[in-house]
């Protein structure tokens, strides 16, 4: 229990340590006072009698500070001196504080917005039960991210490896049952999804295996909604279970609420609606129809004790008959593997992983660059000080103790900017959200700060205090009183001698700044070259409307629906031509598959892929793509005319080389209604285009006629091309479609903002790297003014000796500009290094630039030189110009 007295004896010290401190005090001069009484009672004089007292008694002072540290707790003691010694330096000193503390809140800032991006898609855990157990099945080494239905029922109902295991899709569901679409996220899910991840219900149940089956269960189809849509579409309805909604134009009854923390499995793409995955399944569709459909995420949770290594094995043990029953014989089948899914599923993470990591390095080097600022501006007041530090350590301050207390001022300025960094990073990551998402792809991930982003801004706020507060602190104090005393002019050679870390802090910066410039520079000359691209087709004008149609009509009531459709639509005031096709470009989905051109010998299957389309005649016409040889499609290629095909002139002289293509026949295995294989005959050759990305290599394209398509799905795309704004032709393109179809569904959008969002990535690091790359050019002019500056101050003296011995004014400022050339050479140098090697890290996000473009880095050097030369010249003037006799007088 002596512990316990002790830490209750020092707690009764510091609540009362002023009374202790008099009573301590009265108690000492008690103890004098005796004393001096003994030696007067001995004859002595008082003031011989209080000396003797005085000197038995020792130092008052130190007794009193070894008492304290007996009672209280020192070290408090000494860090709350420092702090409220720094708090006062710092307020006596607002332009310094304000520069320091602003440039770390940009720093500081910017790095902890982005990775709170970084943590959100990449790093945080799904707030599920134990998401470390749960893992994902793929198929083959390459790992297929989605199988199919009967590989999943495979796995359902034969597996004993897993203590769970669930499936689910994503979908869009439409809340109208005609008119224009409301859409909202969905999922179809496994029966045993919830229990599998364990979240429980807030309202009503989850779902069952029971609501799985064909059908549905007792209740019919059902569905689950989350609390947003509860919140939202609901008005927080305690009674929400057994309401129904319409979904797709069909009924389901809501049996249950899931709590607020669960979102789905998407990092960013929160679920409204999920509903069984049996309500996907097309009424009397058979297993053969199913194994090309390649839709499902299964994912299983690990047996309490299990590992992944163990679970592989006994996984490649009993997948090979699941493999059988599920999918086509193949001379080399694949396998399935397993792989970590308890961060969840994240497009984001694929598509931006790269982008995100570069931002942040170019972040951090704006953050070591405010470090070297700060820095020089610590060594500057680090030198104006130097006498009272010396002074200090004279009269019995340790080294030690004086750089803590230089270093507590460093902290507090790192603790002020990592305070502001996080104010800036809530709104910048917001911001970043905001910039990241798309009308057609919104992100929505919860940016909530956690220990991760916790620790990573102390550790930022830490790391910046000791890379710009260590060595200017140990700098400072080095020096003893008398060699200070000694240096009675400013200008001698140990006073210069100080400009020597201040130079290659800056000549640091100066190689940062270039490197950041340059990689601007890159990341703006791709933008520049997406902009200016010719991606085959004419994007202006063309309005885009998606048409959808009840599942219950027929593939003869879809195509005369669609003929009429369009027919229409060609009659609309202000359109010029339209057509339909399945794919729209510039958008994530896509159709490829091997084919088999006539006498083509490829190298390996990859050379026989064609990404398809299926189009209508006036296709070409719509979209502004030149017909270089032969023929578009035409109202003569029918259901039962010979099938026809159109390919890009990529296509054309991969398959057939310099010989004329038209009438050459292409053969493409199992189309989508279940036939063999079927021959097409080549009837035109386009331009080349781009097909899912502006960025993309250059892809063999295949047009298929849309009026030879025997079973056309329930949602076309028609493109349409106006003289009117997609605004004005709206109102009459819903008249048109309610005229034709009540049931039908339609959306709208502008192909030029589809495409312009396709550069979504690109712009947005063209911009921040901009914005940072111009921040970095401004913190490093600011440490060259305030070197060069320091400069001009420490050899005043100098300065005023050549001027009053006749030197010109000319030669004064040579002799200043000179230091600035070798400061800007050094860096340079250093800056071209760094450069190549940061460029050769972010060339998989350059197109149409390489990343070591000889030009860039001169454009990017002239630009640092002019503004560099601008920043030490207004120094370098003040100091040609000086009047030498005051200078001299001075000294």
């Amino acid at each position: 229990m002596t512990w316990l007295w002790e830490l209750l004896r020092r707690l009764q010290f510091r609540l009362n340590g002023e009374r202790f401190d008099q009573d301590l005090a009265e108690e000492m001069r008690l103890h004098k006072d005796l004393r001096i009484a003994d030696r007067m009672a001995d004859g002595m004089p008082l003031h011989d009698a209080e000396a003797e007292a005085q000197r038995q008694f020792g130092n008052t002072a130190l007794l009193h500070e070894i008492s304290r540290e007996t009672w209280g707790w020192t070290f408090a003691d000494r860090l709350r001196q420092d702090v409220r010694y720094a708090v006062r330096n710092l307020i006596h000193h607002p332009a310094f504080t304000a520069t320091a503390v602003l440039s770390l809140v940009l720093g500081i800032g910017a790095n902890t917005a982005i990775f709170s991006i970084v943590n959100a898609v990449m790093l945080r855990s799904l707030p599920v039960e134990d998401p470390e157990q749960l893992v994902q099945l793929r198929l083959g080494l390459a790992g297929d991210d989605e199988l199919n239905t009967p590989l999943w029922e495979q796995i359902r109902d034969n597996q004993k490896i897993f203590s769970g295991v669930l499936a689910y899709s994503q979908t869009r569901f439409n809340l109208a049952d005609a008119g224009e679409a409301q859409a909202v996220n969905g999922l179809f899910v496994s029966g045993d999804f919830f229990r599998v991840l364990g979240v429980p219900p807030m309202l009503g149940r989850a779902l069952t295996p029971a609501d799985d089956r064909s059908g549905g269960g007792a209740e019919g189809l059902v569905a689950v909604v989350s609390y947003r849509f509860w919140r939202n579409r609901l008005n927080s309805d305690p009674a929400a279970a057994g309401r129904t909604i319409r979904l797709n134009r069909r009924t389901y009854v809501i049996v249950g609420v899931t709590p607020s923390w669960f979102t789905g499995l998407d990092v960013e793409r929160a679920y409204d609606v999920a509903v069984p995955i049996s309500a996907a399944l097309k009424a009397g569709s058979t297993n053969q129809d199913e194994r090309h459909h390649w839709w499902l995420r299964i994912m299983g949770r690990l047996s309490p004790g299990d590992t992944l290594a163990l679970a592989t094995d006994r996984l490649q043990a009993a997948s090979p008959e699941w493999l059988r029953a599920a999918l086509p014989p193949a001379s080399n089948p694949p396998r399935l593997v397993l792989t970590p899914a308890g961060q969840g599923f994240s497009q984001a993470r694929v598509q931006y992983r790269t982008a995100l990591f570069a931002l942040m390095g170019i972040a951090a080097l704006v953050l070591l660059i405010a470090c070297a600022n700060i820095a020089n501006l610590l060594s500057a007041r680090g030198a104006a000080r130097q006498r009272e530090l010396s002074v200090r350590m004279a009269i019995g301050a340790s080294r030690v103790r004086v750089v803590r207390q230089l270093m507590t001022e460093s902290l507090l300025l790192a603790a002020m900017g990592a305070v502001g960094g996080c104010v800036l990073a809530i709104w910048g990551s917001r911001m970043l959200l905001w910039l990241l998402s798309t009308a057609s792809n919104p992100i929505d991930v919860a940016i909530t700060p956690d220990w991760r982003l916790l620790a990573f801004t102390t550790a930022a706020a830490l790391i910046t205090a000791v890379l710009f507060g260590l060595a200017p602190s140990l700098r400072s104090t080095r020096l003893g009183l008398s060699t200070v005393l000694k240096e009675s002019q400013r200008g001698t050679v140990r006073g210069f001698t100080r400009l020597a870390s201040a130079r290659v802090l800056v000549s640091g910066q100066i190689a940062l700044s270039l490197t950041l410039l340059v990689c601007a520079g890159l990341f703006a000359t791709t933008l520049r070259n997406l902009l200016t691209l010719d991606p085959g087709f004419d994007r202006r004008g063309v309005t885009l409307m998606t048409v959808d149609l009840p599942e219950e009509t027929t593939a003869e009531q879809r195509t005369q629906t669609f003929q009429e459709l369009l027919a229409h639509v060609k009659a609309t005031p202000g359109v010029v031509s339209a057509a339909h096709s399945v794919l729209t470009p510039i958008a994530p989905s896509g159709w490829a598959q091997p084919t088999h051109p006539e006498g083509f010998v490829p190298k390996s299957p990859r050379d026989t892929v064609l990404f398809l389309n299926r189009v209508s005649a006036g296709y070409f016409k719509t979209m502004r793509t030149p017909i270089l040889i032969g023929r578009e499609f035409s109202e003569r290629d029918t259901l039962t005319s010979a099938p026809v095909m159109v390919i890009n002139e990529f296509a054309a002289s991969t398959f057939f080389g310099a010989a004329n293509p038209i009438g050459k026949t292409i053969a493409l295995d199992g189309m989508g209604d279940g036939s063999g294989r079927e021959v097409y005959q080549v009837v035109g050759v386009v331009r080349n285009t781009k097909y899912n990305r502006l960025n993309e290599q250059q892809r063999r394209i295949g047009y298929l006629a849309g009026a030879q398509d025997r079973a056309p799905g329930t949602s076309l795309r028609f493109a349409i091309l106006s003289r009117v704004p997609t605004e004005s032709l709206i109102g009459s393109l819903r008249r048109v479609v309610a005229g034709v179809s009540r049931d039908a569904s339609i959306e709208f959008r502008s192909f030029e903002s589809q495409v312009t969002e396709s550069l979504l990535q690109p712009r947005l690091v063209a911009a921040l790297s901009s914005v940072f790359g111009g921040l970095a050019l401004v913190l490093a002019m600011v440490g060259l003014y305030g070197t060069t500056m320091y400069s001009v101050t420490q050899r005043r003296a100098e300065i005023g000796v050549r001027i009053a011995m006749g030197a010109q004014r000319s030669s004064v400022l040579w002799l200043m500009m000179s230091d600035v050339l070798l400061l800007l050479a050094a860096g340079m140098i250093a800056g071209a290094l760094a450069s190549l090697g940061l460029g050769r890290v972010v060339a998989s996000l350059l197109f149409g630039v390489r990343f070591d473009d000889p030009e860039l880095l001169a454009l990017a050097a002239l630009l640092l030189i002019c503004c560099s030369a601008v920043a030490a010249l207004i120094p370098a003037f003040k100091g040609a110009r000086m009047d030498p006799m005051s200078a001299l007088r001075e000294e």
